[in-house]
């Protein structure tokens, strides 16, 4: 009988979420004359890429790696695999080709003018549908690093959680096709089918607490909220040993941002919220701070990478590359998909002041998400670690555009 309710619950949940899934998020209006191969979320650009492409300002070295990365992605697939850009279907054997193509098309046309007819002979260009006509807000996030421990001590007592057995994950295509994006979270409680703990309560109530989930220990709870927000991190023992976390799941729980809330309450304005001012806050105000971390309920569980020399890894599960792996939403936009980025990153004076900022272009790989991160308007992109990119990850917040390249059917005959 409890089983007869666990299935009655998750297909309520499952007709909910349908009724819902055609909500509107505020991005463009894609009349249907532009193309029959747009849809909400990409537009097929109307004009020649030659109108958008204005060189890559990066090595290319990190290009070539980051699309390799994709590739092995795609290879790992079974071939029916499949992914949307626009209308179009492409397998995953056809995605190969088509990345394999952009790197020969690299290869061999080493002047813009001859890289740039090639690609628009030979590929799809699609525009991020965007907000209304100020594009995709884009942000930035970086692999942090903190001190740590392996083991709990006074000064490390804040523990880093594994993803724990009894949290339960179910793929919603499984009973509505146009929802083999969308998945719940969940654990039983006596038979019923109940969110997975909150923040405040793995936290605050320590309810994950004599598990065995912990695979390291912390000096601070900011420290952790900080790193649970960027996915990945590097924690730095006492002894100089590193210490790679990576990504395990999430409770399933609503990003609530507490920079917005700090926002709303009053406590800053909006040109002022950072990382940084957010922290001194939480620092200045002890007292505070609960209450302001549990505003979030999302909560994210890591693994220790046994691999030291490996960098952070995306949703895909494969290395991210510094300026040109992004986040996006997996329901809009195909994971581990090519595109092209303009967009405007922050400058700073020599003791981090941020003064301003300056446009961009590069090609950039889709290879990671984000719990903040929904919609057709956002996107993250990786800086790195270190000083730089924590300063550019926490500045950054600026309108531009995001172009997906696919190769056309015709040319993977």
């Amino acid at each position: 009988m409890r089983y007869l309710k666990i299935i009655q619950f998750l297909l309520i949940v499952v007709l909910a979420i349908n009724g819902c899934s055609k909500q509107n998020y505020g991005v463009k209006n894609l009349e249907e004359e532009l193309s029959p191969l747009s849809s909400e979320s990409m537009r097929l650009y109307p004009e020649q890429f030659a109108d958008i492409f204005i060189g890559d300002m990066l090595a290319q070295e990190g290009l070539v790696q980051s699309v390799k990365s994709s590739i092995d992605y795609f290879k790992k697939l079974g071939p029916e695999q499949s992914f949307q850009y626009g209308q179009i279907s492409y397998k995953a054997p056809e995605l190969v080709r088509s990345m394999e193509l952009f790197l020969e098309t690299l290869e061999q046309n080493s002047d813009k003018d001859g890289f740039v007819k090639a690609v628009q002979q030979n590929f799809h260009v699609f525009e991020a549908s965007g907000n209304l006509d100020k594009g995709v807000l884009f942000t930035g996030y970086y692999e942090p690093i903190y001190s740590g421990s392996k083991t709990k001590t006074k000064e490390y007592s804040v523990p880093v959680y594994a993803k724990p057995k009894d949290l339960r994950v179910l793929g919603l295509g499984e009973f509505r096709s146009n929802l083999k994006s969308n998945t719940i979270v969940y654990r039983l409680e006596n038979g019923e089918v109940v969110p997975y703990y909150s923040r405040e309560e793995i936290v605050g109530k320590e309810v994950l607490k004599d598990q065995g989930l912990e695979v390291a220990w912390m000096r601070d709870p900011v420290d952790l909220f900080f790193l649970q927000v960027q996915g990945s991190g590097i924690l730095v023992t006492p002894t100089g040993e590193r210490i790679k976390l990576g990504y395990d799941g999430a409770n399933g729980q609503a990003y609530n941002s507490i920079g917005k809330y700090l926002l709303d309450q009053g406590v800053m304005r909006l040109e002022e919220i950072s990382m940084g001012s957010i922290r001194n806050y939480l620092r200045d105000n002890p007292k505070q701070r609960d209450r302001i971390l549990f505003h979030n309920p999302s909560y994210v569980f890591f693994k220790v990478n046994p691999d030291g020399t490996d960098g952070p890894r995306g949703n895909i599960n494969v290395p991210l590359t510094p300026l040109r792996s992004v986040a996006t939403d997996t329901t809009q936009f195909p994971k581990g998909g090519l595109a092209y980025l303009s967009a405007e990153v922050p400058e700073f004076d020599p003791n981090w002041k941020h003064i301003g900022g300056k446009r961009v272009a590069h090609f950039v790989m889709n290879q990671d998400t984000g719990g903040a991160i929904r919609g057709p308007a956002r996107a993250d992109l990786f800086w790195g670690n270190g000083d730089l990119a924590e300063n550019s990850a926490g500045a950054m917040r600026n309108f531009g555009k995001l172009y997906f390249l696919v190769a056309k059917k015709e040319v993977l005959k």
